[in-house]
């Protein structure tokens, strides 16, 4: 406030010196105009007569009633001054001033000067043509104080005026600035606060307008931070859980094989078919944690092949894959993908959505239950829809199973070997290809997942 205060102000006197300035030469020019008028009035008044005597020169002059602040000379084309209105203290004396030659040349001519007293005189020297010829000079004298003293008081009254806006200003951008800058100071005062204190800290909103729309915008990006740092912390929490539990194993099996003197091919086969076992299962885990590395780094991602694919014949061979475990199981795996249906995909990456998503839900499904595959399309989507007659999800676990590391039954799934990655990278690799997953659940009677990836050949 106070830059936009010295900038006004600096304008205003600008302003101010640029029209004081500009009225002032226009009025002296109105004077110069003025008093050369009046000179050529008393010279044409003069050319009328011819042979005057001094006395009758003294005699017509006088008459022209000449301001007493003024001065009138009147000199023959020799420059000799043959009449001064001031007494005559100049009359018989040569004034070969440049404007009065100027004059005997037969122009008019103007100029200024300044007095003893520092007093502006303004002088106009005009020639007296009788027959087309110079016969003399009028030269015409006279002050400019009343205009000098008149463009004082306008500079007087402009200088009053800038100072009584100055403070005006000064006043308002006092005021203004306490205004604006109090919910700024007292922002930054709470952001420090928040800053000292933690990420969870909630600034109380107390005014409108854009310091309003800031808090919000902060408030925002503050829950935004502890939703990111809620799931960092179950992330950092799951995955050592996963990485820990069968390391545990490896360990208790490692130290009960020491610990057993000379024991028997049988048992040490067996504890190392379970160590072999867990370590498969930290293999998968740790190949899963390196898929969805891979597919959050954008770097990778841009480096991915994308190909137009039969989605029909790739959901088939999964299906294929995967009928083995769910005739182990007993459970009915259907797919209804018979007519081919094209779209722009990274092959491995869907492959492994779909996979995920379909392992899933015949993990998932009790013995003698029903997992079924559709492919179907519309204008501009491919849709992949698998339904099972699984466990389902209640409905505010639904919005969670996305999520890394997070599993419904934990205890079913590590059974099965489930990590809580699988639908968390199945997703992932769908919306590289600008789609989504819909999930509808019921607890107890199974879920529908659809798979909708735009259909492109670009």
């Amino acid at each position: 406030m106070l830059t936009y205060f010295i900038i006004i102000v600096l304008t205003l006197g600008v302003i101010g010196v640029y029209i004081t300035n500009s009225m002032r030469q226009y009025n002296l020019n109105q004077k110069k105009i003025q008093i050369l008028s009046q000179a050529n009035v008393i010279a044409g008044y003069i050319s009328q007569y011819q042979d005057l005597s001094d006395k009758s020169i003294n005699y017509l002059l006088e008459q022209q009633q000449i301001d007493s602040r003024s001065r009138v000379l009147m000199l023959d084309k020799d420059a000799r001054v043959m009449y001064d209105s001031n007494n005559g203290i100049m009359q018989g004396k040569l004034m070969p001033t440049a404007a009065i030659l100027d004059a005997i040349d037969g122009n008019n001519n103007v100029e200024q000067l300044t007095d003893a007293d520092d007093e502006l005189i303004i002088c106009a020297a005009v020639p007296i043509i009788e027959h087309k010829a110079v016969t003399g000079v009028i030269y015409y004298q006279a002050s400019a104080a009343d205009t000098v003293d008149f463009m004082n008081q306008i500079f007087a009254t402009m200088l009053m005026l800038t100072i009584l806006v100055s403070i005006i200003i000064g006043v308002v951008s006092f005021i203004m600035s306490g205004i604006i800058t109090e919910p700024i100071r007292s922002l930054t005062e709470k952001l420090s606060k928040a800053a000292e204190e933690n990420t969870d800290y909630i600034i109380e909103k107390d005014t409108g307008g854009e310091i309003g729309q800031l808090i919000d915008s902060f408030n925002k990006m503050t829950r935004q931070i502890q939703i990111q740092e809620t799931k960092r912390q179950e992330f950092v929490s799951n995955a050592s859980h996963e990485l820990k539990t069968p390391l545990s194993s490896i360990k208790l099996i490692s130290d009960s094989l020491l610990n057993v003197q000379d024991a028997p091919r049988e048992m040490v086969d067996e504890f190392l078919t379970d160590m072999n076992v867990q370590v498969d299962r930290l293999t998968r885990i740790v190949d899963k944690l390196l898929t969805l590395t891979r597919m959050d780094n954008s770097a990778v991602v841009s480096r991915m092949e994308f190909a137009v694919t039969d989605i029909t014949e790739l959901c088939t061979n999964i299906a294929k894959a995967l009928r083995p475990l769910a005739e182990q199981k007993h459970i009915e795996l259907s797919c209804n993908a018979d007519t081919p249906v094209y779209s722009k995909i990274e092959r491995d990456r869907m492959w492994e959505a779909i996979y995920n998503v379909l392992d899933n839900s015949i993990k998932y499904t009790k013995e003698g239950g029903s997992v079924s595959l559709n492919v179907t399309k519309d204008e501009n989507s491919v849709i992949i829809e698998i339904s099972d007659t699984g466990i389902g999800i209640a409905s505010e676990e639904l919005y969670k199973i996305f999520d890394r590391f997070y599993r419904v039954d934990k205890a079913r799934s590590r059974e099965t070997g489930g990590t809580g990655l699988g639908l968390s990278i199945a997703l992932t690799a769908v919306e590289l290809h600008g789609g989504n997953i819909h999930v509808e659940s019921e607890e107890g009677r199974g879920s529908t997942f659809r798979i909708i990836i735009p259909i492109t050949f670009k």
